[in-house]
């Protein structure tokens, strides 16, 4: 682990190795120089997730790079000095913001002073607020927003949201579990859940944002034509991933899973994150020993029939605690901080969402 002052070092170097490297030109991108026909448009996304959605928006119309090499936990990444560079040298830089990538979070705010165009799509898609972490509150009647990031929500009907910071949604009539296994209220996000993205709704709003953002570039409506044809995508598959879960039983909509990332999936679907293998928004953190025998001990007095853990984390952990839990417990891998490989039926982000759904109705119906 880096002290703080190498770390500040570093970053010092970077920055300064990114103004060389641009010249002391600083982005390619100025509001009050359009893109022209003759220049390439190139978008740089941190994640491959939100490469998938910039891609969708853009079309044809830009290049969409992915700084975050495949199978790299965002939690975890922290960027080379050649990585920095590349902020300095595109159109629009789209991270996710609410502290999603840690170990860039120094690097987004120096680049961001330094004029870099950024734009932190995970932001404007859940609005100011955002689900409070592992303290959050599913509402299993409604689970309704509306009008995130300054959008007339026109997803009217189930499962929209009311996108007001902090999202004060009622609380689980089934009982919750405050203060048991897997919740606990320290974060490594501030308190705010960044896995936006496993609501289809929300990655919509998104994709309607960035589509917003991307306009001013040539003027050319056909920004907007996009993200507006990709959120119809994003709403459909949401009407489709209700239908695969139609099959389980509102008495068995309880989940627990490897880390607290699918606060945003539980409160679209009516489900409940009774708790989490690691106590944290964060797949950095470690759980304790005593939080492990609370957790086993949950999972047998309330019937758990599998643990869902995420492809960036380890498998041992939950599979000591389904052993320990009882031989019938399964652990069952969902997609969540990255996209899968080519031909795993998970390398886009609509193709993730579906498999999700799939492997959650299988495994609780």
């Amino acid at each position: 682990m880096r002290s703080r002052w190498s770390r500040l070092a570093w970053l010092a170097a970077a920055v300064l190795a990114a103004a060389a490297c641009g010249g002391g030109d600083g982005p390619v991108y100025d509001e009050n120089v359009p893109v022209t026909a003759e220049s390439e448009t190139v978008i740089l996304a941190t994640t491959s997730i939100l490469g998938d959605i910039a891609r969708n928006v853009a079309g044809e119309l830009a290049r969409v790079d992915v700084l975050m090499p495949a199978g790299i936990d965002p939690h975890e990444f922290e960027p080379s000095v050649e990585q920095v560079n590349s902020l300095y040298k595109v159109n629009l830089v789209v991270a996710n913001g609410m502290r999603l990538e840690e170990g860039m979070t120094e690097v987004l705010d120096i680049a961001l002073s330094e004029g870099v165009n950024l734009f932190e799509l995970g932001t404007a898609a859940v609005g100011a607020g955002g689900l409070a972490g592992a303290d959050h509150e599913e509402d299993h009647e409604e689970g309704e927003h509306e009008g995130e990031a300054g959008h007339d929500d026109e997803h009217e009907g189930e499962g929209e949201h009311e996108g007001e910071a902090g999202h004060d949604e009622a609380g689980h009539e089934e009982g919750e579990h405050e203060g048991e296994a897997g919740h606990d209220h320290g974060h490594d996000h501030g308190g705010v859940d960044p896995h936006f993205w496993l609501d289809p709704i929300l990655v919509a709003e998104g994709a309607l944002a960035l589509g917003e953002r991307l306009t001013p570039f040539d003027g050319s409506e056909e920004w907007r034509a996009q993200a507006q044809a990709y959120a119809d995508q994003m709403t459909a598959l949401d009407a489709e991933i209700r239908e695969i879960l139609s099959v389980v039983p509102p008495s068995q909509r309880k989940l627990i899973t490897n880390h607290d990332a699918f606060g945003y999936f539980a409160q679209r679907y009516g489900f409940e994150v009774l708790a989490t293998v690691i106590p944290s928004t964060s797949s950095r953190a470690e759980p304790s020993s005593a939080h492990l025998a609370e957790l086993v001990e949950l999972i047998v007095e309330q019937g758990v029939p599998a643990i869902f853990v995420e492809n960036e984390a380890a498998e041992g952990v939950a599979e000591a605690v389904a052993a320990e839990a009882g031989a019938e417990v399964l652990v069952v891998e969902l997609y969540a901080g990255w996209l899968g490989e080519p031909g795993s039926g998970a390398d886009t982000l609509e193709g993730m969402l579906r498999l999700n759904a799939q492997r959650i109705a299988e495994a609780l119906a």
